[in-house]
C-alpha cells in the first residue's frame, strides 16, 4: 500500500480498511519540513501522525484520531509548529517530551502545595518546638474561627486578603473584637512562617511546599481601638483583704489559694511559671526558686529569692505533695502540674462570692505588684528584673550575667513587710 496519498480531509476519512496496517501521506511538494500522515489500523481506525527526519533518522509523532472534531487543517497546524522547530534545528519529539515532563513536574508541585490546615499545624508545631506553651490554644482558635469560612484543604497560596475579612468580620459582629485581633495575629504569624518554610533546609524533608508570595492577613487592618493597655490594679488594702479571705471561698482549694499567695509574695510572678516549677528548683539553703528556661516566657532562667512567708507556703505545700515532682500538683493527677485555668476559675469564684470586691483577673496581679512596689520606692529596673521582663538593651542581652539576687531579695523583704501588714524599713542589700 506504499505511495497512497490524500489532499483533503474527506479523502483521509475515506481511506479503506485492508485488514493490514498502512500509512498514507498528505500530498505535498515541500521538503525538509516533515509530512502529515494518516495511520490506518488493521481494523480501520485512522489516526493523524507527523513524520520527519532528524539527524538522518526517521521520527514519528502520533496525533489524535481522524474525526469531525479533529480535522485535517487542525492536524496540519500542529505539524507546522513541529516544522518550525525543525527549521530551528530542534527535535520536535524531544521538545514535546520536555514540555510533558515540565507539565508533570508542575502538576506534582501543585499537588505538593500545602493546605491551610498543613500551614496551621506546621506553624503551631514550630511553636511547640520553640517552647511556646500557647501552641494548643492558637491551633484551636484557628480551627474554630477559620475553617467555617475556609475549608482546611484550601491551598494556602490561593488565600487572598478578601478571604480573611469575613473571618474577622464575623468575630467583630458577635462582639469579640479583641479576640479578632488575636486571631488575625495568629494568621499573620502562620503565613509569615509559611513564607520562609519553602527555603528552610530544615523543612526540606517534609515534602510540603506552600508556594507563598504574600501574607494575605498582613494587609487586613487590626481593630486598634480594641487594644487597650491594661490599667486595672488593686490597692494595698484590697490586696490585704483578698489574701485574708481567699481561703473562705467555697470550691477554692488550699493549693490554689497558696498559688495566689505565692504570686503576690514572689513579687508578681507569672502563675504558669510557678505551677510548672518542680521541687528540684527550690533551694532551701539559699532560699531561692529557679524558674528554668524551658518554662520561662522569655526562655531565660530566672532566680527568685524566697522570703520567710514564701518559704512557709512552700513547706505547707511540700507536706501534702504526696511525692509529686511539681510544687503545685494537679488534684487528680499528681504527676502533672495544676492547670492555670483552675487559677482563673478560683478568681472568678472569689469575685462571685465577694460581690463587693473590686473586679480583677489573674493578669492584674502582676500589674498590682509592680505598681505597689513602685510606691514603696523600689527602683523600676529592680522590679523589672524581679518579674523577669525581657530587657532588650545590648548590655542586658549580651553582657550582663549578674543575677541581681541581693537587690531582688531586698525588694521582696520590703514588699513582704507591706503584704503582712508590718511597717517597712529600708534594708540594705547584703552582697555576698
Amino acid at each position: 500500500m506504499a505511495g497512497i496519498s490524500f489532499r483533503t480531509h474527506n479523502q483521509a476519512v475515506s481511506l479503506k480498511k485492508t485488514g493490514k496496517r498502512y500509512e498514507a501521506y498528505r500530498a505535498s511538494s515541500e521538503r525538509g519540513k516533515g509530512r502529515l500522515g494518516v495511520e490506518v489500523s488493521a481494523t480501520g481506525t485512522k489516526r493523524w501522525f507527523y513524520r520527519y527526519f532528524f539527524e538522518g533518522k526517521r521520527q514519528f509523532i502520533r496525533l489524535g484520531l481522524v474525526t469531525d472534531d479533529y480535522i485535517m487543517t487542525k492536524a496540519q497546524g500542529e505539524c507546522e509548529k513541529f516544522a518550525e522547530l525543525l527549521s530551528q534545528g530542534k527535535d520536535p519529539k524531544f521538545i514535546i517530551q520536555q514540555e510533558l515532563e515540565a507539565k508533570e513536574q508542575a502538576e506534582k508541585a501543585e499537588v505538593m502545595k500545602g493546605s491551610i490546615q498543613q500551614l496551621f499545624e506546621a506553624y503551631t508545631k514550630q511553636m511547640k518546638t520553640d517552647g511556646k506553651r500557647t501552641y494548643k490554644a492558637v491551633l484551636k482558635s484557628l480551627e474554630k474561627e477559620v475553617y467555617p469560612f475556609l475549608p482546611p484543604a484550601s491551598k494556602a497560596k490561593n488565600i487572598k486578603p478578601t478571604d480573611i475579612v469575613p473571618i474577622l468580620s464575623a468575630m467583630i459582629k458577635r462582639g469579640a473584637v479583641t479576640q479578632s485581633n488575636r486571631v488575625r495575629s495568629y494568621i499573620v504569624a502562620a503565613f509569615n512562617y509559611g513564607l520562609k518554610h519553602d527555603l528552610n533546609p530544615a523543612q526540606e524533608h517534609t515534602g510540603v511546599k506552600f508556594g507563598l508570595s504574600i501574607n494575605p492577613a498582613q494587609l487586613v487592618p487590626k481593630q486598634s481601638h480594641a487594644e487597650k493597655v491594661g490599667e486595672n490594679w488593686l490597692s494595698l488594702n484590697e490586696v490585704h483583704y483578698l489574701l485574708s479571705t481567699i481561703h473562705t471561698v467555697p470550691r477554692v482549694g488550699f493549693v490554689t489559694c497558696t498559688l495566689l499567695q505565692l504570686c503576690f509574695h514572689t513579687g508578681g510572678q507569672r502563675p504558669y511559671e510557678l505551677v510548672a516549677s518542680k521541687w528540684e528548683s527550690v533551694n532551701w539553703v539559699d532560699k531561692t526558686l529557679l524558674i528554668t528556661s524551658n518554662i520561662s516566657k522569655n526562655k531565660r532562667e530566672h532566680l527568685i529569692p524566697l522570703t520567710e512567708s514564701a518559704l512557709s507556703f512552700l513547706r505547707q505545700l511540700e507536706a501534702i505533695s504526696l511525692g509529686s515532682p511539681f510544687i503545685f500538683p494537679r488534684n487528680n493527677d499528681p504527676q502533672n502540674h495544676l492547670r492555670t485555668d483552675s487559677f482563673s476559675k478560683a478568681i472568678a469564684r472569689y469575685r462571685a462570692y465577694y460581690t463587693d470586691s473590686k473586679a480583677f483577673i489573674g493578669r492584674d496581679i502582676r500589674r498590682t505588684c509592680k505598681t505597689l512596689m513602685g510606691e514603696l520606692g523600689i527602683a523600676k529596673d529592680v522590679r523589672d528584673r524581679l518579674q523577669n521582663h525581657a530587657l532588650n538593651d545590648v548590655s542586658s542581652k549580651h553582657y550582663d550575667r549578674y543575677d541581681y539576687l541581693p537587690e531582688k531579695r531586698e525588694a521582696l523583704r520590703k514588699w513582704e513587710s507591706k503584704l503582712i501588714g508590718q511597717e517597712s524599713t529600708v534594708i540594705k542589700a547584703k552582697f555576698r
